[in-house]
């Protein structure tokens, strides 16, 4: 059994004398206001300074230090110096409100900031309580985490309460909400528990919210979506992590950030289409986005040039790039969030780690590029952990690559249904591709002749190698790389690439059998 005495008959004060009591501890009457200081610190183990935090310290400097008794304060953002000139010193900082009544049994098993004496842990084992030990240098910090859990959050429900009440509702048909919503928060953590329209990317009915507001209520609800939003931004309080709302996209560029904005769309109850990309978006990127919003709730596509994929020889560096432009389509389509990682954000270091899918990655593309679906599925199988469970939305056009993130999602199984969508093409038959803005006027006319190809192969399924070939050799500036057939159990798969200068386009048709 120990012994205290405490200053201070405020709030704060009082319950702690008889939780203390509760717990089995001695507690000396408690010194107020007028009462001589000077001798307070004698015959007791320890000594509680439970005053507003400014008198602190100067409560501390008018008692006479005893060296066998530990002088603690409450204060939940002073550290340890104010308590000078006493040799033993703590702080014990209860967690909890202790408004209205039954102040004293909230102190039980609650949390508490600690430093200093270990006689500050003896307090907290005694109320069966939770010790965390903050130090002096963290101790502001920490404080204004506790006011933006408690009283910050009772100012929240201030303006909830007006703004129920301009519509004739009262508080109390919140509350049961309030109440669910701390819990999903403790069960979930703040990102994966946040629901309503900043979670959806619905901005469109933030400015709906904010058009009904009053005009005073409107900067506490800008400040607070914004900070929603931030759970996907900064979900970790590094410094780099953005999501902004643009065009109404949320934008995102770290992989928590991505991660944690996916697992909350799902813990929602939505479904997650995914499109990656390597940006620079034309139609045939619109039409998977359309195809995702089609069968999701969620669209998110990501906008990466893999260095992986590339070849010493290939175009990374001039690989076409214009993000601004990329979020306008994206959005058009139906597209919610984007992902735009740095290269530096998808390989910290260097990387060790490569997958190759055997046998499907050999031959046409593998032929020419050998390093090339090693890169694909390595940063295909990034995205797709990274995602979480989806569909996610490939082009046909690159068939073979299709095949090849096909067959390593089923080998890894990995939660995510890869889904084909048709060729999207030009007026003229042209494939729609990135790469078609490297030709000259010249090569653009010219490299219709792969589609033609096609047509041709197409209507003559046993001899179409050659056909092809001998299609495209009526191009003076196509230069075939190859024209193959490809069989599968349903279809004859018609596939050709070709050089128009320095440009390498592929194409391809099925046939069914």
């Amino acid at each position: 059994m120990q012994n205290a005495r405490i200053v201070g008959p405020g709030r704060a004060g009082r319950a702690l004398a008889q939780a203390l009591v509760a717990a089995g501890w001695t507690v000396e009457p408690l010194v107020g206001r007028g009462d001589d200081l000077t001798g307070a610190a004698e015959g007791v183990d320890l000594l509680v300074i439970a005053t507003p935090d400014g008198a602190v310290a100067e409560v501390a400097a008018a008692v006479r230090p005893v060296a066998s008794t530990v002088v603690a304060h409450l204060a939940g953002s002073l550290g340890l110096d104010v308590l000078a000139p006493h040799g033993r010193r703590a702080s014990v900082h209860p967690l909890v409100s202790l408004a209205g009544d039954g102040a004293a049994a909230r102190l039980r098993g609650a949390w508490f900031a600690v430093a200093g004496d270990p006689v500050a842990r003896d307090v907290v084992a005694a109320l069966e309580g939770h010790a965390v030990e903050v130090p002096d240098d963290q101790r502001v910090a920490y404080h204004a985490a506790a006011c933006v859990a408690s009283n910050h959050l009772v100012a929240l429900l201030g303006q909830a309460e007006r703004i129920a009440a301009s519509a004739g509702v009262p508080l109390e048909a919140y509350l049961d909400l309030v109440r669910g919503t701390v819990e999903n928060v403790a069960a979930l953590g703040p990102a994966a528990a946040l629901t309503g329209p900043v979670a959806r990317g619905d901005w469109a009915t933030v400015d709906r919210h904010l058009a009904a507001l009053d005009p005073s209520e409107r900067p506490t609800y800008e400040a607070m979506a914004s900070e929603a939003a931030r759970l996907f931004r900064d979900p970790t309080g590094y410094a780099g992590q953005i999501a902004k709302k643009s065009a109404g996209i949320v934008v995102l560029d770290t992989i928590d950030g991505f991660r944690k904005a996916m697992e909350a769309e799902r813990h929602g109850g939505r479904t997650v289409g995914l499109v990656p990309t390597m940006g620079y978006l034309h139609e045939g990127h619109a039409s998977l986005i359309r195809a995702a919003a089609r069968d999701n709730d969620v669209v998110a596509v990501t906008i990466f040039v893999n260095p992986l994929q590339f070849a010493a020889n290939e175009d990374l560096s001039s690989y076409p790039r214009d993000l601004e432009r990329d979020l306008r389509v994206a959005e058009g389509a139906g597209a919610t969030h984007v992902f735009t990682p740095s290269t530096q954000e998808m390989y910290p270091g260097e990387v060790l780690t490569s997958i190759n899918v055997a046998e499907v990655s050999e031959g046409l593309e593998g032929v020419s590029r050998p390093t090339h679906f090693a890169g694909v599925a390595t940063v295909v199988a990034k995205l797709f952990a990274i995602a979480g469970p989806s569909k996610a939305y490939f082009g046909e056009k690159d068939w073979q690559q299709l095949q090849v993130v096909r067959r390593m999602a089923h080998d890894l199984s990995l939660p995510v249904e890869v889904i084909g969508c048709p060729i999207v093409r030009e007026a003229d038959g042209l494939a729609m591709s990135s790469r078609n803005v490297y030709l000259s006027s010249d090569e653009r006319k010219a490299a219709t002749v792969l589609h033609r190809a096609l047509e041709a192969g197409a209507q003559d399924v046993a001899h179409a190698r050659k056909v092809m070939a001998a299609t495209v050799a009526t191009e003076p500036l196509a230069v075939l790389d190859y024209a193959e057939v490809v069989e599968t159990d349903t279809e004859h798969r018609l596939l050709i690439a070709a050089r128009l200068g320095t440009t390498r386009l592929i194409d391809n048709t099925g046939v069914a059998k």
